[in-house]
């Protein structure tokens, strides 16, 4: 199987390691998706 060369899900796209899609922007992303969901549901967050 071939290594995919771009990072795409729900509409996040551009090449890895790029000047956008990178591990601080992953990790920024991931802690606003946390911030959003927890506001949504604060029973569990």
């Amino acid at each position: 199987m071939s290594q995919r060369k771009y990072f795409g899900t729900d509409g996040v796209r551009g090449e890895v390691g790029g000047a956008t899609i990178n591990a601080e922007f992953a990790l920024r992303l991931g802690y606003a998706a946390g911030r959003v969901l927890s506001t949504q549901n604060p029973e569990r967050g």
